[in-house]
């Protein structure tokens, strides 16, 4: 647990440091919605949360059709 707190809270700096926006939209695919972003930051942050693994993918994962 305090691992998955390090990792959040790195991630997190890092996320708050750059200047960089993340566009995200939300999409259907094969039944059911995922949320699409143009950074991998959200996403990292996401998959710590156990409900939203596999919802969140970043939209090279989306264009290249390698969804979860």
């Amino acid at each position: 647990m305090t691992l998955r707190i390090l990792i959040a809270f790195l991630l997190l700096t890092g996320v708050f440091t750059s200047t960089a926006d993340a566009k995200q939209f939300t999409t259907q695919h094969r039944g059911r919605q995922v949320v699409v972003h143009s950074s991998p930051f959200p996403v990292i942050l996401h998959k710590l949360v156990p409900p939203n693994v596999g919802r969140h993918v970043t939209i090279r994962q989306y264009q290249a059709g390698r969804l979860p």
